[in-house]
């Protein structure tokens, strides 16, 4: 757990300003937006003598992120990189621990609050999507299969074609690179840990008032009523064995209906109505 940290303006400035000059580097150097936002974050508060991880954790750490690059192992179906790292170091900063979690099912949401705010819903801003096939698409309107090799050859291509529309291989890092998904993640995560750590440990699992109460632990005992109210409703036909379209014919035609429209109860044509 990491305890609380005093951040000023212009310190926090430094590493948001670092996060993203880094991620731009780390991202041209590996093409992996996950182990490339990861690494940003972790350096660049380090460069303040904030140390996130220690350097053989976040090694070990971005060993682990390079599989989640491109949408989970470049497949590109998945949350794109830069939002997954970002999403990670957020949630280890506010430090749900698993045994407080095993009492307090709630607390998914204590983690989940700040990369939303800070994270996802920019993405949802700037990319239109969190997942890396439309975050791609949505950029630069190219979206290859990254597992593909021909593919990865066409997108390389385009990437040196284009230079000022894609951006990874731009010059220019404020008109340019500056807009990929690792630049961006990184700032916007950096701004979520520095508020983060201006808190005590215990204040960063606090809730929002609307999610307040929603663990299962709280929840069952009130639900349980409707749940018996349900019940004696007969809702979802507990009981049934069959699917919804056979209780229809069921409830019309009685169990003979059903057994008649089973393809399964259908005898063979015989011989002589199908020829030789």
């Amino acid at each position: 757990m990491i305890g609380k940290i005093e951040i000023d303006e212009e310190k926090r400035e430094r590493i948001i300003d670092k996060a993203g000059h880094l991620a731009d580097e780390i991202g041209a150097k590996y093409m992996a937006c996950a182990p490339a936002t990861f690494g940003a974050i972790c350096d660049a508060f380090r460069s303040e003598d904030i140390e996130l991880f220690s350097p053989e954790t976040q090694e070990a750490l971005t060993q682990g992120m390079i599989g989640l690059h491109g949408g989970v192992a470049m497949t590109g179906v998945g949350t794109c990189g830069a939002v997954v790292a970002s999403t990670f170091i957020i949630s280890y900063v506010v430090g749900v621990t698993t045994e407080e979690l095993s009492k307090n099912g709630n607390l998914n949401y204590a983690a989940s609050v700040p990369a939303v705010e800070y994270v996802i819903d920019r993405f949802e801003e700037d990319y239109g999507a969190i997942d890396c096939l439309r975050v791609r698409y949505n950029r630069v309107q190219r979206a290859l299969d990254l597992m593909d090799p021909d593919a990865r050859i066409l997108e390389m291509t385009f990437a040196l074609y284009e230079k000022e529309k894609c951006g990874m291989t731009s010059p220019d890092f404020e008109g340019g690179r500056d807009q990929t998904p690792p630049v961006r993640g990184a700032r916007w995560a950096v701004e979520a840990i520095c508020d983060l750590l201006g808190m005590e440990p215990e204040e960063r699992k606090e809730l929002p008032p609307h999610l307040q109460g929603l663990g299962m632990q709280e929840m069952a005992p009130k639900l349980q009523k409707v749940v018996e109210a349900l019940k004696e409703l007969g809702w979802g036909r507990p009981n049934e064995k069959i699917s919804y379209r056979d209780y229809r014919t069921f409830k019309l035609k009685g169990k003979k209906g059903v057994e008649e429209k089973r393809l399964g109860s259908l005898s063979a044509p015989k011989k002589e109505e199908y020829g030789t």
